[in-house]
């Protein structure tokens, strides 16, 4: 008896066992369905922003050099004082020539230059003699003494002399229409002016003329007659047609009117000798008034009413 109750007791205790076991597994089971049916309802957890970057430039580690080149513009190296460019030199001022004939100096421009012949112009051969000549292009300029016969030296140039001043007057417009007739034969002539303009503060008679047709048409010639003390200067400058030949006349122009009187005879720097001109050929000639090669003579009269130089 008392055995079989132990076996029904046993028997219980088993079967309490395997109910609560079955229990708990059931509950295990029900609990993993609702976890996973949850998961599947709700949205999966989005990550986390990003921390936005400090703005604290104590925070910030610090940047490596670029080794890349600069692409703005880089600045001027500095100079050193020897490489620094000096000032600009003064403008070329005019050269001053001396012509010991007329005892007389001409202011001489950049661009000028004195040649010992020239054949812008034909000058007969006893006229001009031992002349300074200075040239630019086609535009000359010659210093030499007027024909005392025709223009009686004066000894006190500032003193009134009416005679004086007239016969300055009657040589300026004579060589001046001759030489234009001699540049163009039988061309008309345009009187520009005959003036009495001092040049270097002697009574002077100024003449130009425009030549008017032929191939010289549009050149200028132009005569000075000044009175020095002891001799008449006189100075003549021709410009040959150009498209310029108006500046090419001025330039002449302020060639002519730069004459100064050379220092008197004994002073420093005065010729040895005035109004004596040279022999062709002989020492001391500066040059000649007519290129080599053309005629010793003019080549033709001169044109009827119109007295030769």
């Amino acid at each position: 008896m008392a055995a079989c109750a132990f076996v029904l007791v046993l028997a219980g205790l088993v079967a309490v066992v395997a109910v609560a076991v079955t229990a708990d597994r059931a509950v295990s089971v029900r609990a993993a369905a609702d976890e996973r049916a949850a998961a599947d309802a709700d949205p999966p957890p989005s990550s986390s922003p990003a921390p936005e970057p400090s703005t604290d430039p104590s925070t910030e580690p610090p940047t490596a050099p670029s080794t890349e080149p600069a692409t703005g513009p880089s600045p001027e190296p500095s100079r050193p004082a020897s490489a620094t460019p000096e000032a600009a030199p003064p403008g070329d001022e005019a050269a001053p020539v001396t012509d010991d004939v007329t005892g007389t100096t001409l202011a001489l421009p950049p661009g000028w230059q004195v040649v010992p012949s020239q054949d812008v112009v034909e000058v007969p051969p006893e006229r001009f003699r031992d002349a300074t000549i200075v040239r630019r292009a086609d535009t000359v300029v010659l210093v030499g003494l007027a024909d005392p016969a025709r223009v009686p030296p004066r000894a006190d140039p500032g003193a009134p002399d009416p005679a004086g001043d007239e016969a300055l007057d009657a040589e300026a417009r004579r060589l001046a229409d001759a030489y234009a007739d001699l540049l163009q034969p039988d061309a008309r002539t345009a009187a520009l002016t005959d003036n009495p303009d001092p040049v270097a503060d002697l009574p002077t008679r100024t003449s130009v003329r425009r030549v008017e047709g032929g191939p010289q048409d549009g050149a200028l010639v132009r005569v000075s007659t000044l009175a020095a003390p002891g001799r008449t200067v006189a100075v003549l400058a021709v410009a040959r047609p150009s498209p310029i030949v108006d500046a090419d006349g001025d330039a002449a122009d302020a060639v002519v009117r730069s004459l100064r009187l050379a220092p008197a005879p004994g002073e420093p720097g005065a010729p040895a000798e005035r109004g004596t001109p040279t022999e062709p050929g002989a020492p001391g000639e500066r040059g000649a008034a007519v290129a080599p090669g053309e005629p010793a003579e003019p080549a033709g009269p001169a044109s009827p009413g119109r007295p030769a130089p």
